[in-house]
């Protein structure tokens, strides 16, 4: 009797135990299919004005249109009742807008759950002249950046570390007591001026403009000192991806961030330099290549201005009388850095890129090259600047760098006679590939 009960109450256990992996595998299934379809379905939908664009996402989601009848047609299983567009991502989906503007659609799970709205954008064509040109950097921070703190010897032969836990790395001085500050000698000159107790800085953390106050300790050398470590600025070697007709300039693809706190830097100033590639340090498993060479810096060099600094690039002015728009005999940019209207092509939408052949144009001397590529996966609904990756197959590119080399970064990528984005990253294990961004992200530097 009490070995049945015991088999009755160990059954009735087991059941529930099976009861509960089958929930958790069911919501664990959920869980990854959501995860899926939001990898695939972006946040945001560019068009472009009178040109049709194919969406093939093949997710079970529907999707509804309020107010752009007159403005966006809809090649699919949809309809336009009641004023509304109506369509199925379970299946292409072929859109043309006649007028630019901004409009919200709404998707629903099975056509039946809300799962998200996305904004679709339409924008006019645009036409850029893909560079590939080296360039040289010069960079002057919006503030000095602090790096971190240190310790002091003081005079007394005692150790302190005055700004630990109120300055952090990452942070912009801007002011010390009353005195402005422009550089790391400024700050120093207003710590001297302060003496003995404690100095106010003002400065800049996470976009918010705060106090504090460090006391001041007399160093062994007779100066007095906070205990900081500072930098004002910045330089390097990166390449130009596209000149738009304006003569405004996008590069690099990511941002500039600083070489020890790996923070983006905050621009006040900077340009743009002619630079000559000298070297090219061949790219091996776990040890990334680069270019190397020398960038001609002073105001009568200076190609253009460095306007913004973001995650997706760079971006500044090219100066009409720096620059030089003549081309080699391939037809490619080589001594000149602006625009050559003869050479633009349209930049093409997330939607347009395809896994396949491509051509990445770079500098690995004296001259601007195409090389062969090839577009391995495509994320559409990357967050980051790694929306592509890219394997070079260029015999020419893997003799000269191994493939993908750090200053390569910014390096456009063209496909079907479009310019689809740029490269960005080397996979540290692996030269021959890379990731790249696409050119839709950079558009709006």
């Amino acid at each position: 009797m009490n070995k049945n009960i015991i088999s009755r109450d160990f059954k009735k256990k087991y059941r529930v135990f099976l009861a509960l992996i089958l929930c958790v595998n069911v919501f664990a299934a959920v869980v990854y299919y959501i995860w899926y379809i939001d990898k695939k379905v972006p946040d945001n939908i560019m068009l472009v004005e009178n040109r049709e664009e194919s969406l093939e996402f093949n997710v079970p989601l529907e999707g509804e249109i309020d107010g752009a009848v007159d403005a966006i047609s809809v090649k699919n299983t949809s309809s336009t009742n009641d004023g509304s567009i109506h369509f199925n991502l379970n299946q292409t989906v072929r859109m043309q807008a006649s007028n630019t503007g901004s409009y919200k659609a709404r998707l629903k799970l099975f056509g039946l759950f809300h799962y998200k709205n996305i904004q679709i954008d339409v924008i006019k064509e645009q036409k850029v002249m893909p560079s590939g040109r080296a360039v040289g950097l010069y960079i002057n921070s919006d503030g000095v950046m602090v790096l971190g703190t240190s310790e002091i010897t003081g005079k007394d032969g005692f150790s302190y570390e005055p700004a630990a836990n109120i300055l952090k790395a990452g942070d912009y001085i801007y002011k010390v007591n009353n005195q402005e500050v422009q550089n790391i000698e400024d700050v120093i000159k207003a710590v001297q001026d302060n003496g003995r107790g404690r100095v106010t800085i003002y400065l800049r953390r996470n976009n918010n403009n705060i106090k504090v106050k460090v006391d001041t300790v007399l160093a062994g050398d007779g100066e007095y000192k906070i205990g900081v470590w500072l930098r004002e600025d910045t330089e390097g070697i990166g390449t130009l991806t596209y000149v738009t007709e304006d003569n405004n300039y996008v590069a690099l693809g990511h941002g500039i961030t600083d070489i020890d706190t790996g923070i983006l830097i905050d621009i006040k100033d900077g340009g743009v330099y002619p630079a000559k590639v000298s070297q090219i340090i061949k790219g091996e498993a776990g040890s990334p290549g680069e270019v190397l060479g020398s960038v001609t810096l002073g105001a009568a060099n200076r190609l253009g201005t460095i306007r913004n600094n973001t995650n997706y690039g760079i971006s500044g002015e090219l100066f009409d009388n720096n620059i030089n728009k003549s081309t080699t005999d391939n037809g490619l940019p080589d001594s000149g850095y602006g625009y050559n209207s003869e050479k633009a092509i349209p930049a093409a939408m997330k939607q347009e890129v395809e896994t396949g052949k491509a051509t990445v144009r770079c500098q690995l001397g004296e001259s601007v090259e195409d090389y062969e590529v090839e577009i391995e996966k495509i994320n559409i609904n990357s967050k980051e600047n790694k929306g592509m990756v890219i394997k070079v197959t260029d015999k020419r590119l893997l003799s000269k760098a191994g493939g993908i080399v750090q200053g390569m970064s910014g390096s456009p990528v063209m496909q079907n006679n479009k310019i689809i984005g740029a490269v960005t990253h080397v996979f540290v294990n692996d030269s021959t590939r890379g990731y790249g961004i696409f050119i839709e992200d950079m558009l709006s530097e």
